[in-house]
């Protein structure tokens, strides 16, 4: 008796070690693959935590897209083909928009029209997603419960394949003429868009949190991303999002002011935020199905892992250069 129930722990060790071992693997074989594909992408991810770094590569790709604003710090490149009346958001201001979002790190001030919100989730439900790292379990929304018991893998995220291409209302989302206003403003370059993702975070446990790697525990550290020297993002809820159902949550101002240990370790606890930068620093973003939100994704964020309903969330990325990270 007593070796059955050993076999089973080393059995339960086995299982709750795979999937964090092969998410690491895919993390870094990614890695690997934009190192081969893009070589500057490894001078951004080492240079790009540092201020003087950041400051650097802005100042060369603003010289080599727009030579004539080069060292003319609150100079704006021109974005042609912008028709504001063809934008999803006619009462948005963008002057307003890029100034909270420079003071701060981040601008509330979104909501998607009803007709687009209906759409999307129209697009939700009938569409093929696919588990993060796993792009070989794929999935419909439906499904997803059954495909998890025949796995025997608890799916925490769920990605829509080739959205961006396939669901006319993302197409117009993505393409909004005032949202790629406010990232050519704060950007002060014409903005590539490099990611264009729609997915479900769905209820999970500690099972699953194992699983994906982390150790048992549902906390998702709060980090700051490095895609590129700058960056901004915008976030939409397509469900209704409360604390206890995936809300997003970031540091304001945290974009400017950075210990020094920050630089070199990406992943802070909660507690470590709020000693550095206080509890009234943490915004929780909560709101109805259509709530938009942008980011400085230098900003230090997070998700909370939902308890009672999953979330369905669009994520679009602009920035200075396309290393193909999100391809």
């Amino acid at each position: 008796m007593t070796d059955v129930v050993e076999q089973t722990k080393q059995k339960s060790l086995v299982d709750s070690l795979q999937f964090p071992i092969r998410a690491a693997f895919n993390k870094y074989s990614r890695y690997f693959k934009i190192i081969r594909t893009d070589r500057r992408w490894l001078l951004m991810f080492i240079l790009g935590r540092f201020p003087w770094g950041r400051d650097l590569g802005t100042l060369f790709y603003r010289h080599y897209r727009h030579p004539n604003l080069f060292l003319k710090k609150n100079r704006q490149p021109k974005v042609s083909n912008l028709d504001y009346t063809r934008s999803l958001f006619p009462q948005l201001n963008v002057e307003l928009a890029v100034s909270s979002i420079e003071q701060t790190g981040y601008y509330l001030g979104l909501k998607l029209p009803q007709n687009i919100v209906t759409e999307l989730l129209d697009y939700a439900y009938t569409a093929n997603l696919c588990a993060e790292d796993f792009p070989e379990i794929e999935f419909k929304y439906e499904d997803k419960e059954q495909i998890a018991v025949e796995r025997d893998f608890d799916i925490l995220i769920g990605k829509y394949i080739d959205a961006g291409t396939k669901c006319e209302a993302l197409n117009k989302l993505k393409n909004d003429p005032k949202l790629r206003a406010i990232a050519a403003r704060y950007l002060r370059s014409n903005p590539v868009l490099v990611r264009c993702q729609m997915g479900w975070t769905f209820v999970g446990d500690e099972r699953g949190y194992s699983q994906k790697g982390e150790f048992g525990s549902p906390t998702i550290l709060f980090h700051y991303d490095l895609d590129d020297y700058r960056a901004l993002k915008f976030f939409f809820y397509l469900t209704d999002v409360d604390s206890l159902s995936g809300s997003h949550r970031c540091v304001a101002g945290s974009h400017h002011n950075r210990k020094l240990v920050h630089y070199l370790k990406r992943g802070q606890s909660d507690r470590e935020i709020i000693d550095f930068y206080g509890e009234e620093s943490i915004v929780n973003i909560c709101g109805p199905a259509g709530l938009g939100f942008a980011e400085d994704p230098f900003c230090f964020h997070r998700g909370s892992p939902p308890v009672t309903s999953p979330r369905l969330m669009i994520q679009l990325e602009f920035a200075f250069n396309d290393y193909g990270m999100w391809n």
